[in-house]
C-alpha cells in the first residue's frame, strides 16, 4: 500500500509518517511538500491514500485540490488544513474529497480517519459537519474555488468552457447558497483570505 502525505511543513510530515508506520508498517509512505511534487508522486505512485494539505506553494488554493482529485481518482484524499470552516468542509466534499481533518486532530482521531478513507468511508469530525443548508454542487464548488483564486467571470468561462451566462448564474447560486452578497463575503464565509 502506497500513502503520499503531501505538506510543506516537515515537522508535521515527520510526525504523521510517524504514526502511520505504527499501525501500517508495510505502506510505503513517501512525501511531498508542494504541489508539483504532489502531482508528480501521485502520477509515479499511485497512492491509494493520498493526505493533502489545502495550502502548500504551487497549489494555487481551492482550484489545486480540485485539480488533484479529478487528475487522480484512484487515489483517496484526505484533507488536512489548518482552516477549521464547516463551509469549506462542504466545498472539498463536493470536489470528491474523502475526507477533511483539522491539523489540531489529536493522534487517535488522525488515525481513525485513515482508516476509514482506506476503508471507502468518508470521514469529518462532528465539529467540522457541513451545515445542512449549506450544500454546493461539484460545479458550484469549483466555481467558487476560482472565485477564491480571483478569476473573473469570463475567465472562469473560458477555462470552464462554459458561456459567460452559466457562470454568472452558478455565481449566483454559490451567492445564494452562502448567504453572501459578493465575491469577498463568499470567500470569507469559506474562513479563508482572497489570494493576491
Amino acid at each position: 500500500m502506497d500513502i503520499l502525505i503531501a505538506d510543506d511543513h516537515a515537522l508535521h510530515r515527520e510526525l504523521m509518517r510517524t504514526l502511520i508506520e505504527r499501525v501500517y508498517p508495510d505502506a510505503a509512505i513517501r512525501e511531498a511538500m508542494n504541489y508539483s511534487q504532489t502531482t508528480a508522486g501521485c502520477a509515479k505512485y499511485k497512492p491509494e491514500l493520498l493526505i493533502l494539505d489545502v495550502f502548500m506553494p504551487g497549489m494555487n488554493g481551492l482550484m489545486g485540490v480540485n485539480g488533484i482529485v479529478k487528475q487522480f481518482p484512484q487515489s483517496r484524499v484526505l484533507v488536512c488544513s489548518g482552516v477549521e470552516n464547516p463551509i469549506l468542509v462542504s466545498t472539498m466534499l463536493a470536489f470528491g474529497v474523502c475526507g477533511y481533518i483539522s491539523k489540531n486532530i489529536s493522534a487517535t482521531k488522525l488515525l481513525k480517519a485513515i482508516g476509514s478513507v482506506l476503508n471507502g468511508k468518508t470521514f469529518v469530525p462532528k465539529e467540522l459537519m457541513p451545515a445542512k443548508d449549506i450544500s454546493l454542487t461539484q460545479r458550484q464548488a469549483e466555481i467558487l474555488g476560482m472565485m477564491y483564486s480571483g478569476l473573473t467571470n469570463k475567465e472562469i468561462a473560458q477555462t470552464l468552457d462554459l458561456s459567460l451566462s452559466t457562470v454568472k448564474f452558478h455565481v449566483s447560486l454559490v451567492l445564494k447558497a452562502l448567504g453572501v452578497e459578493n465575491r469577498q463575503q463568499a470567500v470569507s464565509a469559506c474562513g479563508l483570505a482572497r489570494t493576491p
